[in-house]
């Protein structure tokens, strides 16, 4: 760094795979506009719960690590820009972006 600082600087793409390479856990991560009304956040991604998500969803962003199947069908059952999913035919306002990564930390996809 030009000020002598040896700080490593993270975006959030970084952090989310190093994540889960340090934690060799599959994970996704999913972002949705904070404003949007919740109770649509949660027909696009019907896995959040009030009471265990609450701060995911006062954020609007959250990561969930575990394995491949369980990061497989989270992601399934979320509802982004390219609408309705094999497990999830909500169809409404709300979209929830999702991006997946595997236990080394290399990118998959997302929903765009």
């Amino acid at each position: 760094m030009a000020d002598g600082m040896s700080m490593k600087a993270y975006d959030r793409t970084k952090m989310f795979t190093e994540l889960c390479q340090l934690n060799k856990k599959w994970g996704i991560y999913i972002r949705f506009d904070w404003n949007e009304d919740l109770e649509e956040v949660i027909k696009a991604a019907p896995y959040l719960d009030y009471k265990e998500h609450g701060q995911i969803l006062m954020d609007g962003i959250g990561v969930f690590l575990g394995t491949k199947e369980e990061m497989m069908d989270l992601y399934k059952r979320t509802v982004g820009d390219d609408g309705p999913t094999e497990l999830n035919p909500y169809n409404g306002p709300a979209t929830v972006y999702a991006q997946v990564c595997n236990s080394e930390g290399s990118l998959l996809y997302e929903n765009t």
